[in-house]
């Protein structure tokens, strides 16, 4: 046997075929090994793919296992058992399509006759995203879920706001110092990890690039950084503030670019606004010449960044000034207090940066010169997903800023969301110089409506992202609101908001438990659908078809899905469901020409959707591809996508001439028009609306969480890793043996010296009461956490369904945080996803917990 190769035996002989994952919401190029009898035996990355090449993260590998699991929806069900709560077996009786079809139809178009408002739509299906242009057509703006919002909700419109994209990323192509706080970006999460992951090792390995990672637990990005710094949660924007301070009064910015590229020179009166002429240019002040002139006066030799000024007799200062005034109250000493972050570590970080951004220098590519500015800022929710969400955002943007890496090599770039076509840009000119930015590209929040049209109120964030936990406001307290009429239906499509929405849980059960009819289209069983009257099942993604480019960080193109193998079950597309029903409640035609507006078959008139007909996912799947570069299903087929590195004069810049917001005016526009509707409607609720979250400039305020009573005297994080981020991967069996093994995922991690003070040990069970609710768990001691903080894994969140792979925890996080306006960006509409709470052990023994529950096994540090 010396000598010789050993033999692979445990794949059999196939047909390799490329497709696209859909284990979370990015589109992973993959392929697959199908036997001739048609059994998927293996996925891996595709090679020939840009993003992730041959990579899969662990979701990616377990989609075999989601294939073939037999807790899988195999046919329609309509519910037998009238009782609804967790746990409750909902006695499901196999149906036709036809009488799935009939039922489901029936009982909406009862509910459009009467008011389509009263449908209630959760839709998490982010790789068909244009689903959700369904329940618009039917006729209500309602979204019950979160979608994007816990996570992102400041974070992708305040992208929109500087880049005109959805999403950013450091880019890795040139940078040398990596800040990231409180991101999984390029280690563990968020941003196309088995793209990621790869690149940024290779560039800390290959070009020796620095990783400093800032979060209240160490982090798999913690972990492999040169430096991890502990930070109180929840604070974040201040650590941000705290380096905006030594950058500006130790003059280590980018004054050429912020001079050039950014608004900050515009000047500002005492009400906030800019100071314009009559016909509504901006001022800047000449310091050569010592008087204003207008921002595009071909004559202005010198910007002023600073001073004080008067024009037409109005004292003014330009935007940058007035973020120096603010930062007088942002030393690292004053913000240190805050975030427990040392002074000298604050000012020592600003400072590393600077030198590493090489502030003046330049690259050559593709024959352009550019700024090179290899240091950047990277953040996520951890760090931003705060009631103060926006003026964090902005806060972390400044830092950038001053360092003028924004879209520059090296830097903080904007990532779009799809393109749709190869060489369609994002970038359109504004007024004054500016880019005309979009915040939402899946369209805009609705407009303002008194009573409100929206159970969410989303008409009351102009610039807000989808705020489902209001909700839980709203459907609580309809009279405080005026809502003039009751949701009655419910769709889930993907989604459960059971699980991913704050609030007490009993609230949820009581809003599911009083509607008529709830339908879901999904492929597995979760805590949500179990509440379903009508479960109409769909394929899962090896068995579909689609194309899509979907938020990729360094790369750009769409991605082909197909059918690996035929439907295992009796199932449907999701596209074939809506059309039927869209068919059936008299909106088919309305229905297709959303469509053909939302994939832009409009710029290719030959590409447009017949609107009398119902289409198949193969038939768009083609139609996109065709849009994006002209190429027939078959060449994606045979290649599996068209993924290349992006564009750089896309990527890179795209805005060159135009300027961006360092001073955002538009948030005093939104606050001031808001405000004069409100009044103007008597709204009830304008006198506790959070007019201070609209600021043009970020604050040093102290976010409600940090103020809660002081008996809460910890503060609860939740996380998410590779293998159970963005996706409802739990009870999958690959997924559950490497989470489950892990006491990372399935203890409750504490600070050792924390725990040990308070007389707790590994393996203790506690309880976590917050003002709004309570978890329990078992502990585990670790050094890897700050001394104020307990870390409570994803995994920990789940109750029980009729999936039986799924393992209970000891309650949902989001029991813990609170779904009301005091703790929701009334700008940004972004929840609060930190919790202050009390720890309390329990007399309960590891043997007394439930038999099937995450805590009754396993392991701790």
């Amino acid at each position: 046997m010396i000598g010789k190769r050993p033999v692979q035996n445990s794949v059999k002989a196939g047909k390799w075929l490329n497709t696209s994952c859909k284990m979370c919401l990015f589109t992973c190029n993959m392929r697959a090994l199908v036997s001739d009898e048609g059994v998927v035996i293996k996925v891996e990355g595709n090679p020939t793919s840009a993003a992730n090449g041959p990579h899969l993260c662990p979701k990616g590998n377990a989609a075999i296992t989601r294939h073939y699991d037999p807790n899988r929806f195999k046919t329609p069900v309509k519910r037998s058992n009238p009782e609804k709560g967790p746990g409750v077996d909902p006695k499901w009786v196999p149906i036709s399509w036809e009488e799935a079809y009939d039922i489901v139809a029936r009982e909406l178009k009862k509910t459009r006759d009467d008011d389509p408002r009263k449908l209630l739509p959760a839709i998490g299906n982010f790789h068909k995203g244009w689903l959700r242009l369904w329940p618009a057509v039917f006729g209500t703006k309602n979204v019950l879920s979160s979608i994007s919002n816990y996570c992102g909700g400041g974070y992708h419109s305040m992208n929109g706001m500087i880049h005109s994209t959805f999403s950013v990323a450091n880019d890795v192509n040139y940078c040398n110092y990596w800040l990231t706080n409180g991101s999984g970006d390029g280690f563990s999460s968020h941003m196309q990890v088995a793209a990621q992951a790869g690149v940024v090792a290779d560039a800390r390995v290959k070009r020796g690039m620095k990783v400093v990672c800032v979060e209240p637990r160490l982090s798999v990005a913690g972990a492999k950084a040169e430096e991890w710094i502990p930070i109180r949660p929840a604070t974040d924007r201040l650590f941000a503030l705290g380096l905006c301070h030594v950058l500006v009064n130790e003059k280590l910015y980018d004054t050429k670019f912020l001079k050039r590229d950014t608004n900050a020179p515009y000047l500002v009166g005492p009400d906030g606004y800019f100071v314009r002429n009559a016909e509504g240019e901006v001022y800047v002040w000449d310091t050569v010449e010592g008087k204003a002139k207008l921002w595009n006066d071909p004559s202005v030799k010198d910007c002023a960044l600073e001073g004080s000024y008067e024009v037409q007799g109005v004292s003014c200062k330009p935007g940058f000034q007035l973020l120096r005034d603010i930062l007088q109250d942002c030393t690292p000493e004053r913000m240190a207090e805050i975030t427990t972050v040392p002074a000298g570590t604050i000012g020592r970080v600003a400072r590393e940066m600077a030198k590493a951004a090489q502030i003046g220098s330049t690259v050559e590519i593709d024959g352009r010169t550019l700024p090179l500015r290899p240091a950047a800022y990277i953040y996520y929710r951890g760090s931003q997903a705060h009631k103060y969400s926006t003026m964090a955002n902005h806060a972390f943007k400044l830092v950038n800023m001053l360092l003028g890496n924004i879209d520059a090599p090296g830097g903080h770039v904007g990532a779009t969301l799809d393109d749709k076509s190869v060489d369609r840009g994002h970038i359109k000119p504004g007024a004054n110089g500016m880019i005309d930015v979009v915040t939402h590209p899946h369209g805009p929040p609705p407009p303002f409506s008194y009573p409100p049209n929206e159970t969410n109120i989303a008409g009351y964030f102009p610039f807000g992202w989808i705020p489902g936990h209001l909700n839980h406001e709203v459907l609580s307290n309809p009279d405080k609101y005026n809502l003039d009429y009751r949701p009655d239906t419910v769709l889930i499509c993907h989604a459960n908001p059971l699980w991913n929405v704050t609030g007490n849980r009993e609230t949820w059960y009581r809003i599911l438990r009083g509607m008529r009819f709830i339908f879901a289209v999904d492929i597995i069983p979760n805590e949500t659908n179990d509440f379903a009257d009508v479960i109409l099942p769909c394929h899962d993604f090896l068995e579909s078809w689609n194309m899509l480019m979907n938020d990729a960080g360094h790369t750009e193109g769409v991605s082909l899905r197909q059918p690996l193998t035929g439907p295992l079950y009796d199932t449907r597309s999701e596209e074939e469901i809506f059309y039927e029903l869209a068919e059936r409640l008299g909106f088919l035609e309305q229905y297709n020409d959303a469509l053909n507006h939302a994939f832009g078959f409009h710029m290719k008139p030959e590409l447009l959707l017949d609107n009398r007909l119902k289409h198949t996912d193969r038939e768009i799947a083609r139609r996109k591809g065709l849009l994006w570069n002209g190429q027939d299903l078959d060449w994606y087929i045979e290649r599996g996508h068209a993924v290349t590195p992006r564009r750089p004069d896309k990527w890179y810049r795209p805005w060159e001439g135009l300027r961006l917001r360092f001073y955002i005016e538009d948030f005093l526009r939104m606050r001031d028009e808001l405000k004069a509707r409100m009044e103007a409607a008597n709204v009830p609720i304008r006198h506790e609306w959070g007019w201070e979250c609209y600021q043009p400039l970020p604050l040093p305020l102290l976010d409600p969480v940090l103020q809660e009573p002081p008996e809460y005297d910890l503060y609860a994080i939740s996380f998410k890793e590779v293998q159970i981020n963005f996706g409802e991967t739990l009870g999958n069996p690959w997924i559950d043996d490497i989470v489950y093994r892990d006491p990372v995922h399935t203890t409750i991690l504490m600070n050792a010296r924390t725990g040990v003070a308070r007389g707790l040990g590994n393996g203790d069970i506690v309880q976590l009461d917050s003002p709004y609710g309570h978890i329990f768990g078992r502990i585990s001691l670790s050094q890897g956490v700050h001394p104020e903080t307990v870390a409570v894994s994803n995994s920990l969140s789940r109750i029980a369904t009729q999936h039986k792979g799924v393992r209970p925890g000891g309650g949902n996080f989001n029991e813990l945080l609170p779904a009301d306006l005091r703790n929701t960006d009334a700008c940004s509409s972004q929840l609060e996803s930190v919790a202050r709470v009390k720890i309390t052990k329990l007399a309960m023994r590891a043997s007394e917990l439930p038999a099937g529950s995450v805590f009754a096994t396993g392991r701790v540090h």
